[in-house]
């Protein structure tokens, strides 16, 4: 018997991708939120080829959410126009973890980087920090199931199944 499978369930457009773990179980995945701030822009500008990871993950089936604080109140400035990907404001710790609760966090995927995104990574079904040109807070990365160095990283984890199972088996 191999040690993953796949399921696929079409509703609409979105999949939902199921991934058998050895020694953690299986993961459903059909969201991903990714932070804004650090995560996919570095002071203030995208950065480069995350527009088409974006549209890589939708593309796929996923539904992808940027979720931020927007600090440099750059959010709808640089992604909203991108029809991939849906923008929510968050101002709060609180505010993100409300949010991955409303779309159901054991379907979601949440990458980030600073202490406003421990209470999604607390609540969702998979976390991942990313430590990039901006850094990360400690917490973060004591809360995150899985550490990467980079945002394209993290969303090749999630494409890639084998990767995600290589990362987390026990």
């Amino acid at each position: 018997m191999p040690s993953r499978r796949f399921w696929l369930a079409t509703v609409n457009r979105l999949v939902m991708k199921t991934v058998t773990i050895p020694g953690w179980g299986y993961i459903e995945i059909k969201n991903v939120v990714l932070d804004l701030n650090g995560t996919i822009t570095e002071s203030g500008e995208p950065i480069p080829g995350i527009l088409d990871y974006l549209q890589t993950l939708s593309s796929e089936g996923f539904e992808v959410y940027i979720l931020s604080g927007d600090t440099r109140g750059i959010l709808r400035e640089k992604f909203e126009h991108i029809s991939a990907v849906h923008t929510v404001t968050a101002e709060t710790a609180g505010a993100k973890k409300a949010f991955v609760e409303s779309i159901g966090p054991e379907v979601t995927v949440c990458i980030g980087n600073g202490n406003i995104d421990i209470g999604m990574f607390k609540t969702s079904g998979l976390s991942i920090c990313t430590i990039q040109a901006e850094g990360a807070s400690a917490n973060a990365l004591l809360h995150a199931d899985i550490v990467v160095t980079h945002v394209r990283q993290a969303i090749d984890i999630i494409l890639d199944s084998k990767k995600l199972i290589a990362t987390l088996r026990s």
